[in-house]
């Protein structure tokens, strides 16, 4: 329960942040999603299949580890912003995209991999290590 708190927190302390920063909420809901995301990913779904909110029965899920291992691997959301980005970039050429919404994808997925980045270095630098979370 600590490291949900604990990720609650930075979310919503990195949402007020790209507020004030960029002065649009949809830049600080991409951070709370990108931050969120990991965990989501894996015991979400490993939740889901077991009908579970507890988080030692969700671990002991044989989804939950390889969910984890998608979910906490930082080159595979590079690759998913890298796709994002090619995506937006082809709708962009094809004139299917305004250069301000281009713009605006782009300072999205930037906050995006900005929230999974602090959740990823945040979980190896003080969660992995502290001994009662």
């Amino acid at each position: 329960m600590a490291g949900l708190l604990t990720h609650l927190i930075i979310s919503l302390v990195g949402f007020f942040i790209a507020l004030l920063v960029l002065k649009n909420w949809k830049y600080g809901i991409a951070f709370i999603f990108g931050h969120l995301a990991p965990d989501l990913i894996s015991f979400g779904i490993a939740g889901i299949k077991q009908m579970s909110l507890n988080p030692s029965v969700i671990m002991v899920n044989p989804w939950f580890y390889p969910l984890a291992m998608f979910g906490h691997n930082f080159l595979h959301w590079i690759i998913f912003v890298v796709i994002l980005w090619v995506i937006a970039l082809f709708l962009y050429n094809f004139k299917k995209l305004s250069k301000k919404n281009f713009g605006i994808i782009i300072l999205l997925l930037v906050c995006l991999i900005i929230g999974v980045a602090l959740h990823l270095l945040f979980d190896i630098l003080v969660q992995e290590a502290n001994y009662w979370i």
